[in-house]
């Protein structure tokens, strides 16, 4: 098989450089040198104007045409809301070949009598990553950004619902291109509190480059707002109600206004999103040869309230130079009320002992962050400057009162009533400048350098209480210390890179290396316990394109990425899940290192092949601890062994017919776990299928329809096994003839069958949790488009890279 494979190989590279034929490319800008994005650039023959071929361009303007053979050509550029316009003609021989900037002049005309609705399609795939669209989608209205996050290429939640990547741990999250420094409960909380109709489109990234951050073991979700590209006042409102166990709503409105060289962009949002959940455990806990059986039901009900807010300026100062202000804001409080009764007995059938508990908790959730960004364009050439100022502040305040008490059989009490309460308040401040610098080497290479320098601090203040009473039945709340806790968490990292790019014919090739410097101090004070660390690390990355045509393109890369543990998960003390369930912390937990390979093809421009394979050495994985004694099990993160995941990924969109588009996104995961998981050495091999199929319907000009189907496969993760689910979405969406007025209706999980269920029968942890979670819920959406909507203008995105591990 082999040899059949080096022979292909071979064969490959000599068909490559034998069929070398040479580019074109060149820019379309408007008329006051801002380049135009999605313009169409046509090459034609100079002496009968035949268009040979067509090509869109990129964000910045920019177009490319391949396999040019001899002869005199030249190419004609044209937009909705612009006049043509052509490029003098030229000759090729066997030199690649830049025409001058192309420039189209705004035709306020025909933009005042012609309507044009452009669509892209649902899911995009481009080198390194694949793009689900979501703006005016039915899927999308009126859900948050986890909510649509989930439904992106390759991306699923674990059984903590932490997000996954092709089935693997250790998620980069960004906002434009911005961190967001959360993980875990804070980074749910903040995925669920942001409006999904402010949601333009979520981008899976699986490739990187030196200037991008080396945080993220497996890739990086990022998650794209609209920008607003109207020219004067304009805006849009959006109203949602949604029914499913419980009520939710939301509802959002947008400003923008541009004039000249000024843009002034806001929003709000509010939603208010009531869940209800069941939750059934039930496990065996062995001491001394004999068995203790738990059956758990809780009852969840849970209430999001939540405001988000964001506005900024946007000014051009020069023709060479941008200056943008923004602050992003959120405010959340979370009400949630647990009830749950555990049968205990030394059988299945029969119990001797009921333990009710019950949990009420308000948190305080607020996020506020400031981004200064200035791009300047140092000359024509290409030389280009970008500095970003950021400010993040986190405050979070978690106050919980408990309830516990055992009963017999007979539901008489045998142990006093238990009252115990909590009040965690969490600061985390961050502080980040970077810049970035781009020089021109020539036509086909350019060079990019930049640095950047984070400082965060996260203090963590719990205090546990309970209730107890004195000689006199006198009731006071006395500290609980060994509960207690107060654990100061500070972070400094000081990274520079260097990327090159450069094309040889068909050859491109982008390679680069990043250094970090990382100082970190966990400091719990309560328990005298300290560990500091500081280290160098080198992040290399190369990746190498082949373009047969612009039909065919291949691509192998290689990078190396780090994943830090999360301040929660370093905090070493225990996270109460309930009185015989927890989370505790690991102050010596260290980063996990990974070496990644990716071999991507893309075939017509629309399929699109990726193979990976992710080698992760100090794993950190999910352990469990258990006390036969007092009952209690406990889960915590530990550097445990290796892990070596494999991935393919299959992107296939399919025309069935005019009206009927569809996506395939399938990804076959092969997990190989070689190490130590609670102190059993372990091997195990296990395999994930995701399936993940969109279907868009036009059955008229005003009405259009969405059906999404997702499967995964069973597997093991860690020491889970996971069963199979699936679930299938519907939407339509209906709009008006007024073209600023839409309804959408949608359904998630029509049927019900999402609910993710878990079973562990690992050495001596024999337990099974199956759920039902609020997940159909059918939604009506309203929105509005108002002011002016020419589309002559598209605002800058002032993209940064900050915000990721927060707890």
């Amino acid at each position: 098989m082999k040899k059949y494979f080096y022979f292909l190989l071979v064969n490959f590279l000599i068909v490559s450089f034998a069929h070398a034929q040479v580019k074109v490319t060149g820019k379309v800008h408007s008329a006051d040198h801002l380049p135009l994005p999605l313009a169409t650039a046509y090459l034609m023959k100079a002496n009968s104007a035949v268009v040979l071929k067509a090509v869109v361009t990129n964000e910045y303007g920019e177009y490319q045409f391949t396999d040019v053979g001899p002869g005199n050509y030249l190419v004609e550029a044209k937009m909705v809301g612009y006049t043509s316009n052509r490029s003098s003609s030229f000759a090729i021989d066997k030199s690649d070949y830049s025409p001058a900037v192309i420039e189209l002049i705004a035709d306020n005309r025909k933009l005042e009598e012609v309507t044009v609705e452009g669509k892209r399609p649902m899911v995009e795939s481009k080198p390194g990553k694949l793009i689900l669209n979501v703006e005016n989608s039915p899927l999308a209205a009126g859900n948050n950004a986890l909510d649509i996050v989930q439904r992106a290429p390759g991306v699923s939640l674990d059984n903590n619902n932490n997000l996954q990547l092709m089935g693997q741990s250790g998620v980069a999250v960004t906002i434009d291109g911005r961190q967001t420094y959360m993980s875990g409960e804070q980074l749910l909380s903040f995925l669920k509190s942001t409006d999904g109709n402010q949601i333009k489109s979520v981008e899976v990234i699986t490739t990187r480059s030196a200037k991008d951050d080396a945080e993220g073991a497996v890739g990086t979700i990022n998650i794209v707002l609209k920008k607003n590209r109207m020219e004067g006042f304009n805006g849009t409102f959006n109203l949602t109600a949604g029914s499913g166990e419980k009520f939710k709503g939301n509802s959002s409105l947008s400003l923008n206004y541009k004039k000249n060289n000024t843009t002034l962009f806001g929003s709000y949002a509010y939603s208010d999103e009531k869940s209800y959940r069941k939750l059934y455990i039930d496990r065996v806990i062995q001491n001394d040869g004999k068995k203790k059986y738990f059956n758990q039901k809780s009852i969840l009900d849970e209430d999001e309230r939540n405001h988000s807010y964001r506005f900024g300026v946007e000014q051009k100062t020069s023709s060479r130079n941008t200056l943008t202000l923004q602050f992003n804001g959120s405010n959340n409080t979370e009400y949630n009320d647990n009830d749950s009764r555990t049968n205990i007995g030394t059988t299945v059938s029969a119990y001797d002992t009921i333990l009710s508990s019950s949990s009420s908790f308000k948190e305080l959730f607020d996020r506020y962050s400031a981004n200064l960004n200035n791009e300047f364009k140092i000359d024509s050439n290409g030389r280009k400057l970008t500095v970003d100022l950021d400010w993040s502040k986190f405050r979070s305040n978690k106050r919980v009162t408990y309830r516990n008490e055992y009963f017999d059989a007979g539901m008489k009490p045998v142990s006093p009533l238990e009252n115990e309460r909590s009040g965690m308040p969490i600061g985390i401040d961050i502080y980040v400048a970077k810049f970035d610098y781009e020089h021109p080497l020539s036509k086909k290479s350019k060079l990019e350098m930049g640095g950047k320098y984070s400082n965060v601090k996260s203090d963590n203040d719990l205090l546990f209480e309970m209730l107890q009473k004195d000689s006199l039945q006198n009731s006071s709340w006395i500290n609980d210390t060994t509960r207690t806790n107060h654990f100061v968490y500070k972070e400094q990292i000081v990274a520079g890179y260097l990327d090159y790019n450069t094309s040889i014919g068909k050859w491109s090739l982008k390679a680069g290396v990043r250094g970090e410097y990382t100082m970190s101090d966990g400091n719990s004070l309560t328990k005298s316990k300290r560990v500091k660390r500081d280290y160098f690390q080198l992040f290399p990355n190369a990746n190498l394109t082949y373009s047969l045509n612009e039909n065919h393109i291949l691509s192998i890369g290689y990078t190396r990425k780090v994943t830090r543990p999360n301040y929660r998960q370093l905090n070493p003390f225990d996270y109460y899940i309930d009185k015989l369930t927890f989370e505790r912390g690991n102050p010596y937990l260290n980063p996990q290192f990974s070496n990644e390979f990716t071999l991507n093809y893309t075939l017509l421009q629309r399929y699109n092949v990726t193979l990976g394979v992710n080698d992760v050495k100090d794993a950190i994985v999910e352990s469990m601890g258990q006390d036969s004694v007092r009952d209690k099990t406990w889960v915590v993160r530990e550097n445990l062994g290796r892990n070596l995941t494999s991935y393919l990924n299959l992107n296939i969109p399919i025309t069935v017919l005019k009206i009927w588009s569809m996506n395939n996104n399938i990804t076959g995961i092969y997990f190989d776990f070689d190490g130590m998981i609670s102190g059993i050495p372990i091997k195990r091999k296990s395999f994930l299928l995701q399936a993940n199929s969109m279907h868009n319907l036009k059955l008229s000009k005003s009405l259009t329809a969405n059906v999404n189907l997702r499967y995964f496969s069973p597997f093991k993760y860690s020491v889970y096994d996971l069963e199979g689910r699936w679930d299938m979405e519907v939407g339509a969406t209906k709009t008006f003839k007024d073209q600023r007025s839409s309804l959408k209706l949608a359904v998630s999980d029509l049927f019900n069958t999402g609910n993710q269920n878990l079973v562990t029968t690992f050495g001596q942890f024999d337990s099974q949790i199956r759920q039902r979670q609020d997940r159909r819920v059918i939604r009506l959406t309203y929105s509005y488009k108002f002011g002016n909507l020419k589309n002559n203008y598209r605002k800058k995105d002032t993209s940064n890279e900050e915000k990721e591990r927060a707890q």
